[in-house]
């Protein structure tokens, strides 16, 4: 996965919304945060064997793959806000967390700090980065598939704020 790339991509979409919305020199950065944690709900929605065991309904993957990257956006946009592209690169040997209970992964991704960039506190924005990377993989998506999914959605984003949305 090509990170670098997704960075600038994520930039660039950004950049488009402030224009469009006409959000110059605001702090977007909690409503960043708030967006992000809406969308890890979604994401648990689409995946009712994990936490709902009062239910018979089944995971949707397809879905959770496109909630998981609506949820990448948010990631990017968050660490463009704090700077994080310029530790984060591209050619990034994965350093997975050893969790593999995906429940707990969704409730450490909720209590992260996201707005925290490094202050060697242990949840902070690489440690949320790596929780998300985390679950990704233990929902069997692989970098390939994450990639592309966020491709396909970044390119819909852009015409959803072009006609209006």
């Amino acid at each position: 996965m090509d990170l670098q790339n997704l960075f600038e991509i994520q930039a660039g979409l950004d950049y488009h919304i402030v224009k469009e919305k006409g959000l110059e020199g605001q702090d977007l950065l909690d409503e960043k945060i708030l967006a992000l944690q809406v969308e890890l709900g979604e994401l648990a929605n689409e995946l009712p064997e994990v936490f709902k065991f009062w239910s018979n309904k089944k995971n949707d993957y397809e879905k959770a793959l496109k909630e998981y990257v609506d949820g990448l956006h948010f990631i990017l946009s968050i660490g463009l806000e704090l700077g994080a592209e310029k530790f984060l690169n591209s050619s990034v040997d994965w350093s997975y967390m050893d969790e593999k209970d995906v429940v707990k992964l969704f409730s450490n991704l909720f209590v992260i700090n996201w707005d925290i960039l490094n202050d060697n506190d242990y949840f902070d924005y690489f440690e949320g980065f790596e929780y998300f990377m985390t679950l990704g993989r233990e929902l069997g998506f692989t970098l390939k598939q994450i990639e592309q999914a966020y491709l396909e959605k970044n390119k819909i984003n852009h015409e959803r704020q072009v006609n209006g949305y």
